[in-house]
């Protein structure tokens, strides 16, 4: 007979025995003798005349000599045979093909695969076959194993186990102690002290169960922190070895734990408490015994004092005996296990702990400070602003690992604003995996000026559809000096804009009740989506600019008005004539002209601008006219070229004749334009009269490119223009020029002047252009100027 508890070793390896393909068992037992043999070949095993498959794939059969036969002694002169055929390149604890046999019986007791056989890794489960030596015999056990619910320590614990019974042999559920016997004789013994009626409370839920032995709890009534609730092993006996795994903070040394076994007000009817426990981490085994009977003292805690404290992320409470009361199946349990960091000492609270994350001791206190609950979130927020980097990236692992985390967005958005550390990537990564976070980012980027930039873009990320609202209230509540912020604003604002739809934007911009410099953000944040809400943005912009808008608003809201004429809004192009007209700040002036090229409604007023008094305003008219000059404006910008005191507008007066209508009176500026007294002017006049092909301004360019004193530049410029304007009078002498890039000593102004006229060669491609060039092309010349040369060759002619 079988005893009840099973004095059993704990580890689930396959069992110790010879290797080999066959094993005779006696007669005995009033059994007959019996001869089991494995064949690889056929993939079975032959036992008394019985042929079992076996029940792995052909490629995963191993080499016979990984595989193993034994016969087993199980008492009453009795044996079975225990058959393990690995999977082929499997580890110890790996998939396997196991059975067992008994004389006497047609079918094999158990025969299946073993190992991890289903699910993910991590999670997989499976069956073991775990032989237990006991003497001269041994007890033979089959259980399922997990590999997410072990004994800390142990590749895998047996989970239901059953036992095979030597007088019926057969598989019965068993009472197992799944620590082994060396384990439980070098296991540290610790008594517990009474500590009085209830348990100290910890700064901390340290212990944190997450597996039991028993079917269909977690254990969780062990750790939840109400003695109330109790752990019991529901198993037969005493319940030897049904066990309870708990997750603990590596980093956390746990001094002592205090147990509960008895809930207060009594517990159940049938309850029992344990003599002896096990206190097991994957180095440590600990062997907890009681003074005396704790059932009789509800809610009476005793303390378990360790030699040296403990760092372990794992730790096991396994039962051992019990005091039964006589009862001979009583429900054996422990109310609550409590465990005590360093921190726990007489008076110590949170936020002592908190002002402890900048110390070599900070790794400790941020983990006891995520298991502390809302208090421990309070206490990093008073404790944060006297942290280094180090502490106040260990404060976001604090709010990261919060239950709720909108409830810990406060600390998470200072972390995120911080100019350096690994605090920003933490609260980031921690905050874009909430999307509760969303209306408690918006009231922080409402209330908190000074961290709008940071928490904008990561609104805008999170939630876009709740972020447009907000950060339009923030850009109306943002100074106009913090250009920064108003800047980032913007960018987060547009960023959200891009998924959403039209509606939201719309119902900002028609928003009376909203602050001027709020709607001027928006529109200017939307860009060419204020398209999208045309009437409300016109409206929005005639609000803005009643009044006597100052300055900066009539400037800032062009760009919104731009975006609307060039989508065929009349009357947003007529306000942007109407500026560049009449308003009376030229840089408001100028910004609309800027915006106004290609606006028909405008070109009247650019026409007229050109003659503004204010020299960057005819610059910004003349270059608006540039990609469609009109009449009047080439009219106007021959007069700005005759008389017109700027450079730079006279620059931008040769691109609108440049572009302009064939006429003399253009060419006519243009070819005075060569005797300006601005190098500029004078190239810009040269290159324009080569795109319009003026050659009755030949002798004009050829004298530019021949006089000695004029700019490099403009010597460049002409040589290359007179290829454009044909001047076959030119070849000899823009050959000479070209001819000197593949001179060694030739200056830098004269490289400059021979590649233009190498350009204007390839313009007119002479036919003998390969001869002319030929020193270019010769393997002494530079590699550049030989690129250069085999261009020419190639371009295309201009020229008839």
């Amino acid at each position: 007979m079988i005893p009840t508890a099973l004095a059993l070793a704990a580890p689930l390896l396959a069992p110790l025995a010879l290797l080999g393909t066959r094993a005779v068992v006696p007669a005995g037992g009033g059994l007959p003798p019996l001869d089991v043999q494995v064949d690889l070949v056929g993939a079975v095993v032959e036992a008394g005349g019985a042929r079992v498959p076996i029940g792995l794939d052909r490629a995963q059969l191993p080499a016979e000599s990984e595989v193993s036969v034994e016969a087993i002694a199980i008492g009453k002169d009795r044996h079975v045979v225990h058959v393990r055929v690995p999977a082929k390149d499997s580890d110890a604890g790996g998939l396997a093909w196991e059975a067992l046999v008994a004389p006497g019986r047609p079918e094999p007791v158990f025969a299946g695969l073993t190992g991890p056989v289903a699910g993910d890794p991590g999670e997989r489960t499976g069956q073991a076959v775990q032989i237990v030596p006991n003497g001269a015999t041994a007890f033979v056990l089959v259980g399922d194993v997990r590999e997410d619910l072990r004994i800390c320590g142990q590749t895998a614990t047996l989970l239901d186990p059953r036992a095979l019974y030597p007088a019926t042999l057969d598989l019965r559920p068993a009472t197992v102690q799944r620590l082994g016997s060396d384990q439980r004789a070098g296991a540290t013994p610790i008594a517990a002290k009474d500590r009085g009626p209830t348990a100290d409370v910890p700064l901390a839920r340290l212990l944190v169960a997450r597996g039991s032995s028993v079917p269909g709890s977690r254990g969780a009534e062990l750790t939840d922190g109400d003695p109330r609730t109790a752990w019991t092993e529901q198993r037969p006996g005493a319940g030897q070895g049904e066990f309870v795994v708990m997750a603990a903070p590596r980093e956390v040394p746990i001094a002592r734990m205090q147990v509960v076994a008895s809930p207060p007000g009594g517990g159940a009817p049938n309850g029992a408490a344990p003599s002896a426990f096990y206190l097991v981490t994957n180095t440590r085994t600990f062997h907890v015994t009681f003074p005396a009977d704790p059932w009789p003292t509800p809610g009476e805690a005793f303390e378990i004092a360790f030699p040296e404290p403990i760092e372990a992320s794992c730790v096991a409470l396994v039962l051992d005996t019990a005091y039964s009361r006589g009862r001979p199946h009583p429900d054996v349990g422990v109310a609550e296990l409590v465990a005590y960091s360093e921190f726990d000492a007489p008076g110590a609270t949170l936020d002592d702990v908190a002002g402890k994350l900048s110390t070599d001791r900070g790794v400790a206190a941020a983990q006891v400070l995520e298991r502390g609950g809302p208090a421990a979130l309070a206490a990093v927020a008073k404790a944060y602003d006297a942290l280094d980097a180090r502490g106040r990236a260990l404060a976001m692992d604090v709010a990261a690992s919060h239950e709720r985390c909108d409830e810990a967005v406060p600390v998470l958005a200072r972390g995120l604003c911080e100019p350096e550390g690994q605090a920003p990537r933490r609260a980031r990564e921690k905050l874009l995996r909430c999307k509760e976070a969303a209306p408690e980012l918006a009231r922080e980027l409402r209330d908190d000026q000074g961290r709008r930039a940071c928490l904008a873009p990561i609104l805008a990320t999170l939630a876009p559809d709740q972020a447009l609202g907000p950060i339009a209230d923030a850009m109306g509540a943002t100074s106009e000096a913090d250009r920064a912020t108003r800047e980032a604003l913007r960018g987060a604002f547009a960023q959200a804009l891009r998924t959403a739809p039209p509606g939201p934007l719309a119902a900002l911009l028609g928003d009376g009740h909203r602050s001027p410099a709020s709607r001027l953000e928006v529109m200017r944040a939307a860009g060419s989506r204020v398209t999208e809400a045309a009437v409300e943005t016109g409206a929005a912009a005639a609000a803005l600019l009643g009044g006597g808008a100052p300055m900066r608003t009539r400037y800032l809201v062009l760009g919104p008005l731009a975006e609307l004429a060039r989508s065929g809004d009349h009357g947003a192009a007529a306000r942007i004539a109407d500026a560049v007209a009449h308003d009376g700040d030229w840089p408001v002036r100028a910004r609309a002209a800027e915006l106004a090229a290609r606006l028909p409604e405008a070109e009247a007023a650019l026409a007229a601008a050109a003659g503004d008094p204010e020299p960057r305003v005819r610059e910004a008219a003349l270059s608006a006219l540039v990609p469609a000059p009109t009449v009047d404006g080439a009219r106007a910008a021959v007069g700005v070229l005759g008389k017109d005191a700027w450079w730079f507008v006279r620059v931008q007066a040769v691109q609108v004749l440049a572009g302009a209508p064939a006429s003399g009176p253009a060419d006519d500026a243009l070819g005075k334009a060569l005797a300006d007294r601005s190098p500029r002017v004078r190239g810009s006049a040269i290159l324009a009269l080569a795109r319009r092909r003026a050659s009755s301004w030949r002798d004009a360019v050829r004298d530019r490119l021949d006089d000695r004193d004029e700019d490099v530049n403009v010597r460049a410029e002409a040589a290359s223009a007179l290829g454009a304007m044909c001047d076959t009078r030119a070849v000899d002498r823009l050959t000479d020029l070209a001819r000197t890039l593949g001179g060694r000593e030739t200056d830098e102004g004269a490289q400059q002047i021979g590649l233009g006229a190498l350009i204007g060669l390839a313009a007119m491609q002479p036919r003998d252009l390969r001869d002319r060039i030929a020193p270019l092309v010769a393997a002494g010349a530079p590699a550049s100027v030989r690129a250069a040369a085999h261009r020419a060759l190639t371009a295309r002619a201009m020229c008839p």
